[in-house]
């Protein structure tokens, strides 16, 4: 459902939405205790937030609770670098990954 809702979105071009969904995507992976995955998946929606200039909204509260169930299941030095790879994964490159990594 979450792979078809991107899909959707990426047609209209509504990128908030793109965002979200790799956000709720974030979420799933961390459910499923694949939290390297998650950390990198959430670190590229913060970036693309931030570049849209989104204000704090449920979102943000969303991912904030993600962030910190992942950062529970990693020591420092793992979650730094999943941190900084995500930084740098486009949405499509974070879905991919979400993709590849889910059950």
């Amino acid at each position: 459902m979450l792979k078809e809702a991107y899909r959707l979105y990426s047609e209209l071009g509504d990128v908030y939405r793109i965002v979200v969904t790799l956000c709720r995507f974030a979420r799933l992976l961390t459910l499923e205790r694949k939290v390297e995955t998650a950390a990198r998946v959430l670190s590229s929606s913060e970036v693309l937030l931030q570049d849209l200039g989104a204000r704090r909204s449920w979102v943000s509260n969303m991912n904030d609770e993600t962030l910190t169930a992942i950062r529970a299941q990693l020591d420092e030095a793992a979650f730094a670098e999943a941190w900084e790879q995500g930084k740098a994964l486009t949405a499509d490159e974070a879905l991919a990954l979400a993709l590849g990594s889910i059950d």
